[in-house]
């Protein structure tokens, strides 16, 4: 995901209502799940920090019912087959799966208030709250 995708993404999801916060690596991204329990989560695979497929049971141990979408640059069968395995909800292919992820958030966050996104690109974690009007 490019700067200016993750930018673009941010601002549809703000348009949609929803608020956007930032962490800049895993140990911030599971601060922020601790606090906010959010439903959805997308991240990256590849962060400063840690690994997104490596950090799942920790996500999953922290809050069991979020949802996690993985994001890659490098789609790997037996990494979305661990993924999968791992409790992760989907796993996109940057590029290849870019208009795949607002319908996919989208999905979930008709079943849900929060969403979390990690990129390890930008070192960036967006939160996002449904606002209640």
């Amino acid at each position: 995901m490019t700067k200016q995708m993750l930018v673009l993404l941010s601002r549809i999801l703000e348009l949609e209502g929803y608020e956007v916060y930032r962490a800049a690596t895993c140990k911030a991204g599971l601060r922020q799940l601790q606090v906010n329990t959010p439903e959805v989560v997308l991240r990256d695979v590849c962060l400063p920090d840690g690994n997104g497929i490596e950090l799942i049971d920790r996500m999953k141990n922290i809050s069991p019912s979020t949802e996690i979408i993985l994001l890659t640059a490098h789609g790997k069968i037996e990494d979305s087959v661990s993924a999968i395995k791992s409790g992760t909800f989907d796993y996109l292919v940057k590029g290849d799966d870019n208009n795949r992820i607002i319908p996919l958030i989208a999905k979930e966050m008709e079943k849900a208030s929060e969403a979390f996104i990690v990129d390890g690109n930008y070192r960036k974690t967006i939160t996002l709250k449904k606002n209640n009007w």
